[in-house]
């Protein structure tokens, strides 16, 4: 065994080339295996895990302090089942004010609790801005902060004195809506008592609500609330991220076993020489394989523990960056049981890889091991080298032409890898399209700025002066935007909850009124857009959930009134409650009970959005309106934009190193013919055209087959999402390649295949004939 040891040792100082090569393929493939398996293991685990660490309510309860004392409520908390609790919070609602604030409110208000920290057995809340409340006159907020709602803004509210928000807060359960201390809610004049439980068994919906009643036991409860809900509602909207996590982690196993197969196979066949030298000194045909095991394992290994650590700390930046979106408290982490497993997976593909051509090698009599290594065969290529001559190519270049054809095996690998380049950046190319288009299809994403009807107005109210008369209704303020310089196109938007037959939750209607066709975007999959009064759009999750087509007949209750609408088309959403209207389509009273709406405004090319929000600002402090600028949400879309250029480039990388191991080996097997070219008088610089046009070639084959090959995978995914999120794809989403976008990846095969082949061909060209010529 030393002398195994010792051999491969040498073998790993002698061939650096290859060594790193191992090396940096088997920490992509690890890093890449690692990173989309942890991607998958937390899509399934990131609300438990948020829910444990943060030590989440399974269900809470709101009880009237009018009906139960503070008392009862406390010996709650040693009820049967209750394993841990928190609480009671008195609690407060902030009535929605008639004047300004700078927090909205819904019309029933605000419901906030004192609590003295954010910790506690149960329920922790993390802060994501600003700090806790230390005194009266501060709260903190449930959420994030959202446009002009944030650190230092006031919530207003009848009869209470203001308070100025010092943070925001989120939980892993739902709950109030905003903290202060218990000192400024005793102020607030509470009229409630919050407690959150921990059970023994909580397992479903019914064991949560069967420990909450034997908790309870029989107090009168005024509300509750469950864990099961909140996490339905997570897993509602993670949902539409798993297919393209899937994908990933798909694309990574099949990635992970191309290159770490492709460039250590062909590390050992390289070394055939070296095999032969080996036996000729007496080693045996099972020292020589170890020796090849182990000189692949050294640098393998090394690879693999690199990758680990990147691929995990990427898995844990991207979960960390999901789990914020989502408002979740706390991500857990990615599991390591998985990550540890596919870093064993890669090292015995790895060993596989390497023990494979290594056995045929060992088999090998020694001279002919040697000659392997050395001298190319006879015959190979040779007819189609003689036509491409004959022709009036370069010399150097119908040579080169022609050597894919001496190893067609090895021509037909590289071939695949770059193929596998190209049409990983084809697919990337069409996928960034498709989600920057899906992130800018929703009117917000088309709105330059967005005009409040004052937040701090009641239900059905116009803004109010100064005086506190009056002073403009919806209609005006419309058309005091329209007057505005700068305005292009302008609409009223809001919602309103309506009822449909056969649903047993209200659906959300969105309603627009004036030039609203320039924000509804191209996101119809049948149909057409609404253009007139009576005409609706629902989703098509909606559509499917209940069997209905283009131009049936939907009849939806608002105010117990039912009004008739025929569909005139579907928009691509998963969600099964939403439908969008011309606002004349509902009822006058039932548009008046509603709140006041947001108008959108798309302003002229040329004009600044934020100094038109700022003359809107100045414009609306007699009408109470306020401005602020809109644009596309870029998280979500810089997320998959990174992933998407990370995954381009690994698969890029990857195909650049085994055409580098290809051209290495090559030169290689074919020093003799580089020594005769070299000594009839071709200089080195024909040596390095030669070589290299044989990879460009592969390279320009790669983007003719890679590139359709791309697309059909970019429609096939797509597709494939859109039915499993039962939402369907907008034909625009779908068809997004023109040449424009075609044209790049076409050339990656190319640029990879240079790229790849330059170093070892000027390395061989640098060769001096004597060494070349020496195995002769």
């Amino acid at each position: 065994m030393s002398g195994v040891w010792a051999a491969s040792r040498a073998g790993v100082r002698r061939r650096r080339m290859q060594t790193g090569s191992i090396g940096v393929v088997v920490a992509l493939a690890t890093a890449t295996l690692v990173f989309g398996l942890g991607l998958l293991s937390a899509s399934h685990s990131m609300f438990d895990d948020a829910f444990a660490e943060a030590r989440g309510a399974h269900a809470a309860a709101d009880f009237d302090a009018a009906k139960v004392t503070e008392a009862q409520v406390a010996a709650t908390a040693r009820g049967s089942g209750v394993t841990a609790a928190a609480g009671p919070f008195r609690t407060a609602t902030l009535a929605r004010p008639d004047g300004p604030s700078t927090f909205p409110m819904r019309p029933e208000g605000l419901t906030v609790a004192g609590r003295a920290d954010p910790g506690g057995p149960v329920d922790r809340l993390t802060l994501v801005s600003g700090r806790w409340v230390r005194g009266p006159g501060e709260i903190v907020l449930r959420g994030k902060p959202k446009g002009p709602f944030g650190l230092g803004g006031k919530v207003t509210s009848q009869g209470h004195p203001d308070l100025t928000v010092v943070g925001f807060a989120v939980a892993a359960t739902e709950g109030p809506g905003g903290w202060v201390t218990p000192a400024q809610v005793a102020a607030l004049r509470p009229d409630g008592f919050w407690m959150e439980y921990r059970f023994a068994r909580a397992g479903s919906a019914s064991e949560v609500r069967r420990s909450l009643a034997a908790a309870t036991a029989g107090l009168p409860v005024r509300g509750q609330d469950s864990y099961v809900t909140a996490k339905r509602k997570f897993e509602g909207r993670f949902n539409q991220l798993i297919p393209f996590i899937s994908v990933f982690g798909i694309l990574a196993l099949t990635v992970s076993v191309f290159i770490i197969g492709n460039v250590v196979s062909g590390a050992v066949v390289s070394g055939f020489r070296h095999i032969g030298v080996m036996k000729a000194l007496g080693f045996t045909p099972g020292q020589v394989t170890s020796v090849y095991v182990v000189m692949v394992a050294v640098p393998a290994v090394v690879g693999c523990a690199v990758g680990l650590v990147a691929g995990h700390l990427l898995a844990g930046r991207m979960v960390a960056n999901l789990s914020e979106n989502f408002e979740l408290p706390s991500a857990g982490g990615v599991s390591l049981p998985i990550e540890a497993a596919a870093g064993a997976g890669v090292l015995a593909l790895a060993g596989l890889a390497a023990l494979v051509p290594a056995l045929r090698a060992g088999r090998l009599p020694a001279v002919q091991a040697i000659s392997a290594g050395t001298v190319s065969r006879r015959g190979r290529g040779r007819r189609a080298q003689r036509w491409l001559v004959r022709t009036r190519l370069p010399l150097p270049v119908g040579l080169g032409l022609g050597l894919p054809v001496a190893r067609p095996a090895r021509a037909a690998v590289t071939l695949a890898g770059l193929c596998l380049g190209v049409t990983a950046v084809t697919m990337g190319f069409g996928l960034h399209t498709t989600v920057t288009k899906i992130m800018s299809s929703d009117t917000e994403s088309r709105t330059s700025v967005t005009v409040g009807v004052d937040p701090r107005v009641g239900p059905g109210r116009s803004p109010r002066s100064s005086s506190g008369e009056p002073s403009a209704s919806s209609e005006q303020l419309l058309a005091t935007v329209r007057s505005q310089p700068g305005t292009a196109h302008v609409t009223a938007s809001g919602q309103r909850p309506v009822r449909v037959a056969g649903l047993a939750s209200e659906v959300s209607a969105e309603t627009y009124a004036g030039d609203y066709r320039p924000f509804l975007g191209d996101g119809i999959i049948r149909g057409r857009w609404f253009t007139r009064p009576g005409e609706v759009v629902p989703s098509e999750a909606f559509m499917r959930l209940q069997d209905l087509h283009v131009g049936d007949a939907l009849t939806v209750q608002v105010d117990g009134k039912p009004v008739t609408l025929r569909i005139v088309g579907a928009f691509a959403h998963p969600d099964t409650d939403r439908l969008m209207l011309d606002a004349a389509s509902l009822p006058a009273a039932a548009r008046g009970a509603a709140d006041p709406p947001r108008l959108l405004v798309i302003v002229k090319s040329g004009t600044d959005p934020a100094a038109y929000a700022e003359r809107i600002n100045k414009a609306g402090e007699a009408t109470g309106m306020f401005a602020e600028t809109a644009g596309p949400e870029l998280a979500d879309r810089a997320v998959f934009s990174g992933l998407f250029l990370l995954f381009s480039l690994i698969i890029c990388l990857a195909a650049a190193l085994g055409v580098l191991n290809g051209v290495l080996l090559g030169a290689r097997e074919r020093a003799r013919d580089l020594g005769v070219l070299k000594a009839v008088g071709m200089p080195p610089r024909r040596v390095v055209l030669m070589m290299v046009t044989s990879m460009a070639a592969l390279g320009v084959a790669s983007g003719v087959i890679g590139v359709p090959l791309g697309v059909l995978a970019h429609h096939g995914v797509i597709t494939l999402t859109g039915e499993m999120l039962g939402s369907g794809m907008a034909a625009p989403w779908i068809h997004v390649y023109g040449w424009t976008l075609l044209i790049p990846p076409a050339c990656v095969g190319l640029a990879v295949a240079v790229l790849g082949a330059w170093p070892p061909a000027a390395r061989a060209a640098a060769v001096r004939t004597v060494t070349a010529l020496r195995s002769e």
